[in-house]
């Protein structure tokens, strides 16, 4: 379940572009935030060229499509039709739903599909509707697998099938909005306030390699935070900084955010 080396993903995106470059449509396994950022940032000359998609809006597990140079330069709907039998096999959704003996999470969702011995880049975001229900995103063939060999999530039995998804779909996510003052947007500051600590705990976070800023860990945590940032502190949660500019009277930041829930 480790994410690939930088230079492991770097290697096999340039792969990928090469085969673009012959007149194919290409596209990664599911890759990470992570992932997903340094390969934005190496092929951000071909941004036209390139998609990012999860299956839904706001997908954080998405794939990388890359299109032939001929492909950019097409109308938008032109393009979509030609797109469309690369992603209706590359990117389906399927609904496991349990039979509401126990409540299930996303955890046991995952943990179920992963013992089938499915690597996890196979998959993509895992959407927890409700105790008895998941989203999940793959390909057609890692589907036929599942809908076969999916049989019990943490002991209660499910089922699988393909599902469309409303246009609004947004993956149940549930936040709780969060808000304090900071002294400034440091790093330990803001994780201190997020999670009710003390700096000098926060600090400890840190050093503990316990925290992780737009996916990659944090080693410093005198680094200054911006908003849009994604926090996550293992042990306390994942929060969004939705807010860090304006400042109060007495000179402090105020600080608003929302924690995943």
């Amino acid at each position: 379940m480790r994410e690939q080396s930088e230079a492991q993903l770097l290697a096999r995106a340039a792969d990928l572009f090469d085969r673009a470059a012959a007149g194919e449509v290409v596209y990664t396994p599911f890759l990470t935030p992570r992932e997903q950022k340094i390969l934005q940032e190496k092929h951000a000359f071909a941004r036209e060229r390139v998609l990012m998609l999860g299956g839904y809006d706001g997908a954080e597990r998405r794939r990388m499509y890359i299109l032939p140079e001929y492909m950019a330069e097409l109308d938008p709907d032109v393009r979509e039709e030609l797109l469309a039998d690369v992603l209706s096999a590359s990117l389906l959704a399927l609904s496991v739903k349990g039979s509401g003996y126990r409540e299930l999470s996303h955890r046991d969702f995952l943990g179920s599909v992963l013992n089938l011995g499915i690597e996890r880049d196979a998959i993509g975001d895992i959407c927890v509707l409700s105790p008895h229900e998941a989203i999940l995103f793959c390909d057609r063939v890692i589907a036929a697998f599942l809908k076969e060999n999916l049989l019990r999530v943490a002991h209660d039995a499910v089922r699988v099938c393909e599902v469309s998804l409303a246009p609004d779909f947004d993956g149940g996510r549930k936040f709780e909005p969060c808000s304090d003052t900071v002294a400034s947007p440091r790093a330990d500051a803001v994780v201190a306030a997020l999670c009710n600590l003390s700096r000098e705990r926060a600090q400890a976070l840190f050093a503990r390699a316990l925290v992780e800023i737009d996916y990659e860990s944090a080693e410093k945590y005198d680094r200054e935070v911006s908003e849009g940032a994604i926090i996550t502190v293992r042990g306390y949660g994942k929060f969004i900084v939705r807010s860090l500019s304006d400042k109060t009277k007495k000179g402090r930041f105020r600080l608003l955010a929302d924690r995943y829930v």
